[in-house]
Parts: C-alpha cells; structure tokens; sequence
C-alpha cells in the first residue's frame, strides 16, 4: 500500500499524466507496482521493471487529460502506500525521464 501511495505521487508528480480514457488508475498502479519496493525505502535503486512501467507511463500521458488523470491516481495512490517522499520524489531522475516539476504530496494536477 505505501508503494502505490509513492508511486502515485511519483508518478502523480514526476508524470502527472493520465488521460481517464486513455490511461485508467489500474493501469498505471500496475504499471508502477514494481516500484514499491524502492518506494517504501525497502530497496537502494529501482528496479530495470519499475523504471520500464515509469517510462511507458510517461509515454502513455502524452495529453494534458491523461496527464491530470495519470496524476490524481497517483495522488491517491501515494496517501494510501506511503511512499517515502524523496524515494518518489527521485524516481523520475533515476529512471531516465525528465520532469519539469517538484513532486509533492499536495501537487496541483489541474496545472
């Protein structure tokens, strides 16, 4: 549960994509789920699998709706899996994909 809460933040933030059409919440929970583990602070780096569902992630979002959907699942997510913040937060970097923003727990997904 901490895990999806991380990742959903993580993503929520890092991605901040998800179009309800295109991308639904399960979707992108199981797209992240190999990431709770370095999430939850229970591994030093991601794994090859978790860092493969942030990309495909991120490449999915290519909306501004599947971006702010991508990004609510992912806020939601992260209250319930209590995600360390600054595993999340570094996921992005350590996955090779590029964002423009700070992750954070209250991040605006409307924006």
């Amino acid at each position: 549960m901490k895990t999806r809460s991380g990742i959903a933040v993580l993503v929520v933030a890092m991605l901040a994509v998800q179009a309800a059409a295109d991308i639904s919440c399960p979707d992108v929970l199981n797209d992240l789920s190999p990431c709770l583990p370095f999430l939850q602070g229970n591994a030093p780096l991601p794994s090859d699998q978790c860092c493969g569902g942030v990309r495909a992630l991120y490449a999915a979002a290519d909306t501004r709706p599947a971006r702010q959907g991508t990004c609510r699942c992912l806020k939601a997510a992260y209250l319930q899996v209590h995600a360390q913040l600054p595993a999340a937060q570094a996921l992005p970097g350590d996955c090779g994909v590029p964002i423009s923003y700070k992750i954070t727990p209250d991040i605006d997904c409307d924006k």
